[in-house]
């Protein structure tokens, strides 16, 4: 759908649509942990060990999501559903978003609900979380 209309009428169920690319860097990881503290994995042993902060992780996503839709014709966002952490971002990772629109709902003639699952994968395919999104968005006029 790169370069065509984002508006709901114009998205099919069932599309997938990949970008970003956001490295991990230490000194992200660094700079995060002295400004708000150690975010610890919700479970440490040593497969965490290294591991980015989750709240980075969802940072990233937040930040890659609003650089890939700031044209969208978005009128309301209603916030993230079934977050899950699957996997573990570690400094060198390099994140990409996979999201996949799962249903619409039509609103009213101006506007619709967009329901989408998104998974954050590194750069060799490993999921490292996924959550759902409710967005609003306007319909194509006339």
């Amino acid at each position: 759908m790169r370069g065509q209309s984002w508006h709901l009428d114009d998205i099919p169920t069932g599309y997938v649509h990949v970008f970003g690319a956001a490295p991990i860097l230490p000194e992200d990881i660094a700079l995060f942990e002295q400004r708000f503290g150690p975010a610890l994995p919700m479970r440490q042993d040593e497969d965490t060990q290294g591991a980015a902060p989750q709240a980075l992780v969802y940072a990233i996503w937040t930040r890659l999501v609003w650089e890939e839709t700031r044209d969208w014709p978005v009128t309301a966002r209603f916030g993230q559903d079934a977050l899950r952490w699957i996997g573990w971002a570690r400094a060198g990772d390099v994140l990409r978003v996979r999201l996949t629109i799962k249903a619409k709902h039509m609103l009213t003639d101006q506007r619709g609900m967009l329901f989408a699952q998104h998974e954050i994968l590194n750069q060799d395919g490993a999921l490292v979380l996924s959550l759902m999104t409710r967005t609003e968005l306007a319909r194509r006029a006339g």
